[in-house]
């Protein structure tokens, strides 16, 4: 299969693969080719390999490998909750690495950043020699704005050839943009920058490559500037400078020609490839170009429907640009299509909570915090609903509800204070804020 003709297919591969992998690492050994479940998991119909997980998980309820198997086949069908539920108890039996990785991206993708950003740190710590565990959690790097973490793990996954070639080079674009927006923001704030702020900015105004104007001065000013230093150099000297404008001024410099120089090597190497047409339709809504984008969404759907993710990706890139009404419809249409998308249901969440659609934002997840065991986000997002709309004892019984399941939850805590205080509860009010103090005198600091 052509790289450029991966998308879904790719990933479910790749999360069966992971699923073998956890399966070699666990007590029990399965054969592909005699196992029904796999099977179904391997040619993506996954209501069939949940049903023959059920049963497999009657005989061998503690199994890691089925526990994992099964949350797969739920993760594929847009189910995160009952897949992060499962992920958590295969875990509790034995740790494998490829579960945890499993984990740490469903946490990302169901908003739940302060679960997943430790264990992103940890899978970069342990993981980062193993393509496939890289390669489940690489975007949520992206997602949380960790830009020099996103970079070295696009780079490690450029030499892997499990992984697409023209998706890692868009991905490693993207993270040196994202990392030359956060050096440029450390720079505005450095004092001693107008020089280096003023060559970027006529080179960018003008169009032209002249962004390297000041670096004659960045020599004569730090003895830490050096022109030929590589962007990996340049960070683990800014890792003991931060605060060195021309450093800052360098890796500004260096990311911006880094993405530019993984675009072009797409360009040269897969000039068909879906994801670089899906990165200039980004660029054109970046540009307020949003019918265009879109209607070159709709024939990137067409032309390549083994991407279904395409209309997500569209809303995510609207909640980038901060666009909540266009956000909030790309997500709804993808929810009517697929109800059971949570990750879209998360999403479309969070930009009715930033319009301000307090009514629509109850009614949308009012039969979601009522099932068993509901979304964090969902019990979060509701109860700030229910709060605005002069509803406290709802947003009280919400988050209690969820205090029960995430008892580590800072935000449930202190919004429960808040809310106790709020009604006049103060013996609650009291216990909330010990329960709190004593949580925060125990973690590490």
């Amino acid at each position: 299969m052509k790289a450029s003709a991966m998308g879904r297919a790719w990933l479910a591969g790749l999360l069966c693969l992971g699923a073998c992998v956890a399966a070699a690492q666990s007590t029990a050994s399965v054969n592909p080719a005699t196992d029904p479940a796999k099977a179904a998991l391997d040619r993506g119909d996954y209501r069939t390999a949940e049903t023959l997980y059920r049963k497999a998980l009657i005989l061998a309820p503690r199994s890691p490998q089925i526990l994992t198997n099964l949350g797969i086949a739920l993760q594929m069908q847009g189910r995160s909750t009952a897949a992060i539920s499962l992920f958590e108890q295969a875990l509790q039996q034995k740790h494998l690495p490829r579960t945890y990785a499993l984990l740490a991206e469903e946490r990302c993708k169901s908003r739940d950043l302060d679960g997943a950003r430790p264990m992103l740190i940890q899978i970069l710590k342990e993981d980062a020699a193993d393509p496939i565990t890289l390669a489940l959690v690489a975007p949520c790097y992206l997602d949380l704005d960790e830009p020099l973490e996103a970079v070295q793990v696009y780079k490690n996954l450029l030499t892997s050839p499990a992984f697409p070639h023209d998706l890692a080079l868009i991905q490693l674009s993207k993270a040196y943009l994202l990392a030359g927006q956060f050096f440029y923001g450390q720079l505005v704030k450095a004092p001693g920058s107008d020089v280096y702020l003023q060559a970027i900015r006529t080179a960018r105004d003008q169009g032209s490559p002249g962004a390297r104007g000041a670096f004659d001065e960045a020599a004569r000013s730090s003895p830490y500037f050096r022109a030929d230093l590589s962007f990996d150099d340049a960070v683990l000297r800014w890792r003991d400078h931060p605060a060195d404008p021309a450093l800052l001024y360098l890796l500004s410099v260096l990311s911006s020609e880094q993405s530019m120089q993984q675009l072009q090597a797409c360009s040269e190497q897969f000039p068909d490839s879906p994801y670089f047409a899906q990165i200039k339709l980004e660029m054109l809504v970046q540009q307020g170009r949003q019918d265009e984008a879109e209607q070159g969404y709709e024939n990137l759907l067409k032309t390549h429907p083994e991407l279904p993710d395409l209309q997500y990706s569209l809303g995510m890139i609207y909640r980038k640009q901060r666009m909540w009404e266009k956000a909030a419809a790309v997500f709804r249409a993808q929810l009517a299509r697929d109800p059971d998308d949570e990750r879209s249901a998360a999403r479309l969440s969070e930009a009715l909570e930033q319009l301000g659609q307090w009514t629509q934002l109850r009614d949308l997840l009012g039969p979601r915090v009522n099932q068993a065991d509901p979304p964090l986000w969902a019990s979060l997002d509701m109860a700030e609903a229910a709060e605005k709309l002069d509803d406290p004892q709802t947003a009280i019984r919400v988050l209690a509800s969820a205090e029960r399941t995430h008892m580590s939850n800072q935000a449930i805590h202190f919004r429960l204070i808040r809310l106790y205080r709020r009604v006049g509860n103060t013996a609650e009010a009291q216990a909330e804020s010990r329960w709190t103090q004593s949580s925060f005198a125990k973690a590490p600091h």
